[in-house]
Order: structure tokens, then C-alpha cells, then sequence
């Protein structure tokens, strides 16, 4: 609707009378009950007249778009979206290519951090292999990417991604930040590509065989008095939360039913046994045989290699007469998902695992599935059947014949009408609670955090131990909350789910709250730690937050600029006229010294700016996002 013309005759002031309520109803403020507007362009929605969004430009719209597509925002980027439309702003990010690699930052971190301890030392005995590096290292590396690169729609997707295709450093390779980066440069790079690729790399990714234990996954064996079952651990897995999910559905994502009225499961244990034949055979990319070891911490970045025969006896014993070689690769027909893949010699094993997952990627399923749980990542909860139904649809054919297509997909969750037009006669249980994480991104994007030289070193632990979230840590492959997680209350009477509830807690609330006291009002907004023991160091290298702009909107008299500027770029000016007025009337409460303009002095005006923030950023308007 930004950068179409539309020609709908709309009334900007009229008012109707409601006679049975006697309420005044304002057309243009979101009010759709009963009333059908249509418009001359086919590709436009003529509701957007009643919800504000079709005006241009639109801040407010604006900054609630980005608040789906992006970590967070700032009043810049929010005027270039509301100038130049979202349309054309969302097509721009889809055609950027990835523009920062996890794996490449990690790895030059640890090369400097071997030339400075040599320097330092005045050796050249230190070296990649022995100069150690954590999971933090790649904490770093995220964060320095997310607050450098432009590619900000690939950022919130990808961050969407990690929380759907789970892997955590809560598992046997919590040290490795190449593991981790190198998965989450698989999920950043595959981001706007198609599922079926996506599926493929999760699936020949070893951090995902670690954590889901089908690394040196053997054909069933008997020896020495032990047998051997192939793993069903990434089986079950890769139906049940990457996939298909547990019950058969309709399109639109409500649960199909047998004659008596019982939801239908996709799959049987039978299913999960023959398809954890399937994925027999993987071991490490620069391994040797099946059955090794991780060679070093680079063993995670490379592409899993596929043995049909299992002849690690003959390597490691090569002047062994009658060496043991076995399958390693399940011989036989594996019927699963009512498909049958055929019986072929365990050397051609890997066309199994493609017919694995082409029969995965077919599934009916996969379409409102994946879309569900998009839409819940980026826009609501709850989102309605039929809004379920139309991004399957594109799911299933992007309009060209192509099935998987996740750049129409995201494009078409972003565009549709439930998204743009907040919340029809859903308004009690539309949108989502921020994600704790996301919350501290909005905040660092939304001041527009500075480094000096644009290094942004910060390893997040406050973060996570505030609010127990941040990326790639969560405790199980269940990902922080369930999709499916109903608090108790109203919500759970009216059979909605709140996912993001299932992390709120007293301690987690008052955590956030505590940890938004540090990041904002102590400006003390990351954790810088020293790459390596006796590094010198900078405290100017530490980003900071720069509020000085507004301190001119700390005078009484100004202060409802102050808030309605914070309110846009915070809560997309959500904020209630009762939240404005508390939170307004708490700052001009607040004593101060002014100058001779009446602004008051650095002191009091850094804490006017920081305090009103704080209460932004803790009020429900702003924390459930609609």
C-alpha cells in the first residue's frame, strides 16, 4: 500500500454513532468489525483505510513492521521505511546477500589472539591449535555482527531459524564457538533459500549430528557380545519439531480428525525405526572411517561424510589378514510416511537420505507447519486459520511452481493483512510477548549503541542470566518455550497459546527489569570481556549508549516529545494515553536544575531520558507487541 496509488474514497474524520454501545467509533484508528472497504488496486488491501496503515507516510507503521522484521530499530531507519514503503524496503533486504560470516569472525579473533600473545610474549610458539577460544567467542562474533551488518530482515529470521531448528551449546561441544557459528551461518545463508536445501545442510551439519546424537550413526551389528540399533534421536526429531509435527493437518493448520473425532498422528514408532535407518553412515568430513573422533574444533565446520561400509577395522590395523568390515549403512527397504524407499546396495546409501527428506519435504504437513511457526516468530501467537492457509499456500507454490520457497514465504507473513493490520477483532490474543532476548536487541538498536572503530565486543552474559535467553543456548531441542506452551489464565481458558510466557517468570521479570537498570539507566549496556589472559584493557573501546540529542526534550514542557519519540521507535506508538500520562507525569515529578533555557543540567537530563526509556521498555504496551 506505501508505494502503490490507490484510489479508495475514505473519510478521515467521520464519526458513527453505535446506538446500541453509545460509543463514538473513529474510522482510521483500527476499527474493521462489520465494515468492507474495497479498492481499484488488486494487490492492495482497501482495509488498511481503517487501521492508519494506509497513510504515507506512516511512522508508526513503520516502526511496527520492523518490529517483525528486524532485532529492533532506530528513528532513522524507521523514516527510510515509512519514505520509501515497506514493500520496497522488505524486497531490498531479501535481495541482499549475507553480509557477515560467523565462522570467518570467530576465526580471525582467534588468529589475532594468537599474534598478540605472541607479540605480547615475544614467542611464535602459540598457534590456533593451542591457544584455547569458548562458546563466548562466538557470542562475540554475533554481536558484533547484528549490530554491524545491513542485512537486518536475514538477521531476525535467522535468529527465527535458530529457535525452530534448535541446536545449543548446552551439549558435548559447549566449547567450540566454531561449531555454533558455523551452524548459524548455515541457518543466516539459508535464510531466504528453499527448505529442501535447508533440511539438507541441518541434516550433513555436524554440530546437528552431535547434538542430536547421530554422528557415527552405525548400521544395526552384533559384536564382541554388543549389539547395535541405529540412533532414533534426529528421526523423531527432524518429523517432530522440523517438519511434519506430531498430528496430520488441514492447510490452514487446524488438526485433522478420524471418524471419532481423535487427532491423527503423523507418524508411529514404526516410522521413527525405519527412518533411523536411513541416517546410518554419517561420520565427521575429515574423518577417515566411521566410528572416529572429531579431529579438532574445525572437524564441526566441515560437511558430514557418508560411509556405506564400516572397514575402520582395516585402517586401524592395517596389517590385519581378516580385517571386520560391516555395513555401516542400514541395508534394506525402509518404509516410513506410508513411502517405501527401495532396497539398494549400502554404497549408494546416500540416495536414501535424499529420498528421506524428499519424502519429508512432500509431506502435506510441511506447509502450515513451517508457516505457523514463522508467524509466531515474527508477528503473533495466535495467528488464524486463515492466515495459516495463505502462507502455506505460497509454501506449496510460490506462484512459479516452486514448493519451499522461504523468501516468498517470509515475504508473503510479512505482507499479509493480519500482519500490517493490527488485530481486527483479535485483540485479545493477537501479537506475541517479546522474546527477553529481542527486547535487549530493541534496545541497543533502538539508542543506536556506539563503538569506537565499530568493534562491538560483547559476550551477553547478563543477558542470559537476567532473562535465560540468548542465541544457540537453549537447555533442550524444545527451544526456550514451546509453541504450543498455554499459561494459565484466560488465554489458556480461550485455547490460545502464549510461547514466550513459558520463559516469564518473577525471576525473570524482575531480572529484566534489573538488568534494564544496568544496560540503560547505569549505562552499562554489554560485557566486555578480554579476548585472552593479559590483554590490556581499553575502557573507551566499550560501546556506549549517547542520549545528549535529547536532553533539550527533558524540560517539563517538552518531556511529551520525549515520550512520544521513544514510544514510536519503542512501541510503534502502542503506548496507551494512560501509560503516557503515568510515565509522563513521573518524569516532570523528577527535580532538577535548569540553565537559562530551562533545560535541566547533563545530570538530572541523562536520567530524565534514561528513566523514561526504562519505563517505556517495562510497560505492558511495549512488551506485548501487537
Amino acid at each position: 500500500m506505501k508505494t502503490k496509488k490507490l484510489y479508495v474514497i475514505f473519510l478521515l474524520s467521520l464519526f458513527t454513532q453505535n446506538v446500541l454501545s453509545q460509543q463514538n467509533i473513529t474510522f482510521g484508528k483500527g476499527h474493521t468489525k462489520g465494515v468492507n472497504v474495497s479498492s481499484s488496486t488488486a494487490s492492495a488491501t482497501g482495509a488498511a483505510t481503517l487501521t492508519s496503515s494506509g497513510f504515507l507516510p506512516n511512522l508508526n507503521a513503520s516502526s511496527r513492521f520492523l518490529s517483525q522484521a528486524t532485532l529492533g530499530t532506530n528513528y532513522t531507519e524507521i523514516q527510510k521505511v515509512a519514505t520509501q514503503g515497506i514493500e520496497r524496503w522488505l524486497d531490498n533486504q531479501l535481495a541482499l546477500p549475507n553480509s557477515f560470516k560467523l565462522e570467518s569472525y570467530v576465526q580471525n579473533m582467534h588468529q589475532s589472539m594468537v599474534d598478540s600473545l605472541n607479540i605480547k610474549n615475544n614467542v611464535s610458539t602459540n598457534t590456533l591449535l593451542n591457544v584455547s577460544v569458548d562458546n563466548w567467542h562466538f557470542d562475540i562474533a554475533w554481536f558484533q555482527g547484528s549490530m554491524t551488518a545491513t542485512d537486518l530482515l536475514r538477521w531476525r529470521i535467522g535468529l527465527a531459524l535458530s529457535e525452530i531448528f534448535v541446536t545449543s551449546r548446552v551439549s558435548s561441544f559447549s566449547d567450540n564457538p566454531y561449531a555454533l557459528a558455523s551452524y548459524y551461518d548455515l541457518l543466516m545463508d539459508n535464510s531466504f533459500g528453499n527448505y529442501r536445501t535447508l533440511i539438507d545442510k541441518i541434516t550433513y551439519h555436524p554440530t546437528m549430528a552431535v547434538y542430536l546424537s547421530f554422528m557415527n550413526n552405525h548400521a544395526t551389528d552384533l559384536f564382541n557380545g554388543k549389539q547395535t540399533y541405529p540412533d532414533e534421536n534426529y528421526a523423531r526429531e527432524i518429523m517432530q519439531l522440523f517438519s511434519i509435527g506430531l498430528y496430520e493437518l488441514n492447510i490452514d493448520g487446524s488438526e485433522k480428525k478420524d471418524a471419532n473425532g481423535m487427532s491423527i498422528p503423523t507418524y508411529t514408532n514404526n516410522d521413527i525405526v525405519n527412518l533411523a535407518k536411513v541416517f546410518t553412515g554419517l561420520s565427521w568430513g575429515d574423518g577417515a572411517y566411521i566410528g572416529i573422533a572429531a579431529k579438532d574444533k574445525w572437524s564441526y565446520t566441515k560437511r558430514l561424510k557418508f560411509y556405506g561400509k564400516d572397514n575402520s577395522d582395516a585402517i586401524k590395523n592395517p596389517n590385519k589378514i581378516n580385517p571386520r568390515i560391516v555395513d555401516a549403512h542400514e541395508y534394506g527397504a525402509k518404509t516410513f510416511l506410508n513411502t517405501t524407499i527401495p532396497a539398494r546396495d549400502v554404497l549408494l546409501g546416500e540416495q536414501d537420505i535424499q529420498d528421506a527428506l524428499n519424502v519429508i519435504f512432500n509431506h502435506p504437513n510441511v506447509g502450515p507447519f513451517i508457516s505457523r511457526r514463522l508467524i509466531q516468530r515474527l508477528v503473533t501467537s495466535n495467528p488464524s486459520p486463515a492466515y495459516i492457509q495463505r502462507i502455506a499456500t505460497i509454501f506449496n507454490n510460490n506462484g512459479s511452481g516452486v514448493r519451499g520457497d522461504l523468501k516468498a514465504v517470509i515475504r508473503a507473513i510479512l505482507l499479509d493483512p493480519d500482519a500490517r493490520q493490527c488485530c481486527g477483532d483479535n485483540t485479545e490474543s493477537y501479537g506475541m510477548l517479546k522474546e527477553p532476548f529481542i527486547r535487549y536487541m530493541n534496545l541497543l538498536k533502538g539508542l543506536s549503541l556506539e563503538a569506537q572503530g565499530g568493534v562491538f565486543r560483547n559476550v551477553m552474559n547478563r543477558v542470559y542470566d537476567k532473562t535465560e535467553q540468548k542465541p544457540l543456548y537453549a537447555t533442550t531441542v524444545f527451544n526456550f518455550f514451546s509453541p504450543d506452551y498455554m499459561p494459565d489464565g484466560s488465554l489458556k481458558d480461550a485455547n490460545k497459546v502464549a510461547p514466550e510466557f513459558q520463559l516469564l517468570s518473577s525471576q525473570t521479570l524482575t531480572g529484566y527489569f534489573n538488568a534494564l537498570n544496568d544496560w540503560l539507566i547505569n549505562d552499562d549496556p554489554i560485557d566486555y570481556y578480554g579476548l585472552f589472559l593479559g590483554e590490556t584493557y581499553k575502557p573507551n573501546l566499550e560501546p556506549r549508549f549517547n542520549v545528549v540529542a535529547d536532553y533539550a526534550l527533558t524540560r517539563n514542557d517538552k518531556v511529551p516529545l520525549l515520550l512520544d519519540k521513544y514510544n514510536l521507535i519503542f512501541a510503534h506508538g502502542k503506548l496507551s494515553a494512560e501509560s503516557l500520562k503515568i510515565i509522563g507525569t513521573a518524569i516532570k515529578s523528577m527535580p532538577y536544575v535548569q540553565d537559562a533555557n530551562g533545560v535541566p543540567a547533563s545530570t538530572e537530563a541523562y536520567r530524565r531520558v534514561r528513566i523514561a526509556i526504562f519505563l517505556i521498555m517495562t510497560s505492558p504496551d511495549y512488551l506485548i507487541n501487537k
